[in-house]
């Protein structure tokens, strides 16, 4: 990352912290006391200001590192899905119980140690902005943990980002930035069929974020502080400033054809089955389903209950593969032409639903 790229970061996240961290500790003594932290918020503006993704749910690699495990989010998760709503959180937590979990010596307020979280939360929701900035250092804390690296980006996400002609290979140089000195040995090493590049499928086959977060994180601390994040954040900056992936839509490299990477980029099956259900009752008739997600077998296969509709829960082991895979009517691995047109469609639904 640029020296002034570090420096915007560091502006955009250190310093606001310290501003609003004197605000919330109203009296000055060093310590959150729980009236300091419920004159100033709500539980629903802590939810919010810790959704960065905007999808009004919390996954557990959040839980565990706003709170160290994820026994929470397992108490809380009451219908058994890969995340928590709002509505489940409200509904089992109050503010005062929130603030308990912070309090790890349970002695009615949060020392040093314990209130960086809270204090990431209100200074998020006093600055919005700062949440996107700031969105790799999920609890504030000021390292980067492998759950955090993970849950903000993907493997598919920055080759895209990282591709800089949009070929679907890389040369030494597109990779230097992120490997430096050791670029040319990590290529040799990845280049299976020795052409001097690298396609995407070599990178996939070959390595995985999780072992790029082990190549970045020098003292095997399992954090990546200081230089260490330089790669990681220069990789993010790329992602977050890519148009293509920001505002693109389906079709990411621009070769005319949906893959299922790409359309795994732009949506999750649980906002496209939302944006199916026009009638809210989040459930989907027969019909609906062959059309957009599957056949009639798969749906009657599903329909556990035989009540002749799939509600969301007995199709939450779906995923957008089901949907690919039925829209894939030469099986080739891509959508084109007619083949994409009812993807493109849900797609377009899944917008507009998140634009309401």
């Amino acid at each position: 990352m640029t020296p002034i790229l570090l420096f915007f970061v560091a502006v955009a996240t250190a310093a606001p912290m310290r501003r609003q961290t004197r605000i919330l500790d109203a009296n000055g003594d060093g310590l959150i006391s729980k009236p300091e932290v419920t004159s100033v918020m709500t539980l629903h503006d802590a939810l919010v200001a810790l959704d960065i993704d905007g999808d009004h749910f919390l996954y557990l690699p959040q839980i565990v590192e706003l709170f160290g495990d994820g026994s929470i989010f397992y108490l809380l998760n009451s219908n058994g899905d890969d995340h928590l709503s709002f509505g489940e959180v409200q509904h089992g937590l109050t503010l005062s119980e929130f603030f308990d979990l912070f309090d790890k010596n349970g002695d009615g307020v949060l020392d040093t140690s314990e209130s960086y979280q809270m204090n990431y939360i209100y200074n998020t929701i006093q600055n919005p902005d700062a949440a996107i900035t700031n969105a790799l250092d999920a609890n504030g804390d000021g390292k980067l943990s492998k759950l955090e690296v993970l849950g903000a980006m993907t493997l598919e996400e920055s080759m895209i980002a990282m591709d800089a002609d949009g070929d679907g290979f890389f040369t030494v140089q597109e990779l230097m930035p992120i490997f430096g000195d050791v670029t040319q040995a990590t290529s040799d090493q990845l280049d299976t069929n020795m052409d001097g590049l690298l396609s995407f499928d070599e990178v996939t086959f070959g390595t995985s974020l999780d072992r790029i977060f082990d190549f970045y994180d020098l003292d095997g601390d399992g954090y990546l502080t200081g230089s260490e994040a330089d790669g990681i954040y220069y990789v993010y900056t790329a992602i977050v400033n890519n148009p293509i992936l920001v505002h693109g839509g389906l079709d990411a490299d621009g070769d005319g054809k949906l893959s299922l990477p790409e359309v795994e980029l732009a949506m999750n099956i649980h906002d496209a089955l939302l944006a199916l259900d026009q009638d809210g009752d989040n459930h989907l008739n027969e019909q609906e389903f062959v059309h957009y997600v599957g056949d009639q077998l798969l749906f009657h296969t599903l329909d556990h209950n035989g009540d002749q509709t799939l509600s969301f829960g007995e199709m939450h082991n779906l995923g957008l593969d089901t949907l690919f895979n039925q829209y894939d009517k030469n099986g080739d691995g891509f959508l084109e032409g007619l083949e994409a047109e009812t993807m493109l469609h849900v797609y377009d639904l899944v917008q507009a639903m998140n634009a309401a």
